[in-house]
């Protein structure tokens, strides 16, 4: 997948292996002269740089360097991702994906369109794809902003942890393995091995995602946020503040937006 920063693309119709993605990388770090194809993606040279062709038809011209720059990233984030460190991100999105007008015609009625909404979350890596609730991602948002930009905490007290270490223990108790509970102690189990570093309270999100389901926890590090994807993603970022702020705050107005244009 090549991230781009109007949205992931996929380079390759069929999964690669983690030991291919990582081997073809290293290999185009010491090429001098770059392959023609990287799966699906077309390399052309073109100057003093290429043109990079997308399995869409899409063109993209690059650097060299900007490319080599890229490569070592990626390269490093598989690294970070792979040992359980949460990955730097410089910039991030929430990408609100809305439904296909064909979808729209079937559903009609608005609050039967309001699951038919996908997000992706992305920056210098991809970390998620998946349906949600509109109005509920709304919600999910507004109260992620209150705890990164002035650390108020939810008035719901479960979504809020501080001893991730005590609730692990009474989770795995024998009079505590009921079904209820064993979603929590692997969300918590996620959690404790994606938050070196990160100070309590960790406030459990989901962004209203279903399909998959997905639980996020933010808490703060010394200088960043950490968001911590424990279910599906099994990854964590760390985002500077304002840059988490920027994203969150244009994630809040586009899916306003479709909120306003669905109840017109």
């Amino acid at each position: 997948m090549l991230v781009l920063e109007d949205g992931p693309v996929f380079i390759s119709e069929t999964p690669v292996t983690l030991d291919e993605f990582m081997s073809s990388l290293k290999a185009l770090q010491s090429m001098e002269n770059l392959p023609g194809r990287l799966w699906d993606l077309r390399i052309r040279a073109e100057g003093r740089g290429f043109c990079l062709i997308l399995p869409d038809g899409r063109e993209m011209q690059t650097s060299l360097s900007k490319f080599d720059r890229t490569v070592r990233k990626s390269l490093e984030n598989v690294q970070e991702v792979l040992n359980n460190k949460p990955v730097r991100m410089e910039w991030l999105r929430f990408k609100l994906k809305p439904p296909s007008p064909e979808v729209l015609e079937m559903f009609g009625e608005p609050e039967d369109v309001m699951d038919e909404y996908e997000i992706q979350v992305y920056g210098s890596t991809y970390i998620l794809e998946a349906f949600v609730n509109l109005e509920g991602y709304v919600k999910e948002l507004k109260l992620l902003k209150a705890f990164v930009a002035d650390e108020n905490l939810p008035g719901e007290k479960w979504r809020i942890k501080w001893d991730i270490d005590g609730e692990i223990k009474r989770l795995s108790s024998r009079e505590a393995q009921k079904p209820e509970r064993l979603g929590l102690l692997q969300e918590l189990t996620g959690l404790k091995k994606l938050s070196t570093g990160a100070v309590p309270p960790f406030v459990r999100f989901t962004l209203s995602t279903y399909d998959p389901f997905e639980v996020l926890y933010a808490a703060k590090l010394e200088k960043d946020f950490l968001l911590a994807f424990v279910l599906y993603s099994g990854m964590a970022v760390k985002v500077p503040k304002n840059v988490l702020l920027r994203a969150i705050d244009e994630a809040i107005r586009d899916a306003e937006r479709e909120l306003e244009r669905l109840k017109a």
